[in-house]
């Protein structure tokens, strides 16, 4: 579409000049057009309290399962280097921080078993059997299965006993 020139008729239908009819309120319409759009946005609306609250809970808890990953993870790491002492010293740090997580034993039970300690590695996989049993929500079905596995290489039944 043309734009309408200062001398054309204006296309209002008055028959005068666009310059002498129109065009002033028309570039005050545009002024005004390009100053909103210069405008920043407006602040979003405010959110109830009780959305706030909840939002800053989600955060927290997303903030808290990066941090339990990546201590879980650092001892996984330290064990693969052979720093076992650090290893373990972030592993006991998992069980102080997250106790209701069952990563640090998970991660204390493979320090001992790299430091070929079986029957103290069985036992912390049995206290990981024991937070799943405990909470069976929280986990998938079968998931204390591998655990047991574990408890059941490491410190098998004695053959002889009765």
């Amino acid at each position: 579409m043309a734009k309408t020139g200062r001398n054309d008729p204006c296309p209002c239908g008055s028959g005068k000049k666009y310059k002498n009819c129109c065009l002033t309120k028309d570039e005050a319409v545009e002024h005004e057009r390009l100053a909103a759009a210069a405008q920043p946005p407006a602040s979003p609306p405010r959110l109830p309290s009780a959305v706030e609250e909840l939002v800053g809970m989600l955060a927290t808890v997303y903030e808290e399962a990066d941090e339990l990953t990546d201590a879980s993870n650092a001892v996984v790491d330290l064990i693969h280097a052979g720093k076992l002492d650090e290893a373990e010293q972030v592993a006991r740090d998992l069980l102080e921080r997250f106790p209701d997580e069952h990563d640090g034993y998970d991660r204390l039970g493979m320090v001992h078993e790299a430091r070929g300690e079986n029957r103290e590695a069985a036992d912390c996989y049995r206290k990981v059997i024991a937070m799943i049993r405990d909470h069976p929500d929280n986990y998938d079905p079968g998931f204390d299965a591998v655990y047991q596995q574990l408890v059941d290489k490491l410190d098998p039944p004695d053959e002889g006993a009765s």
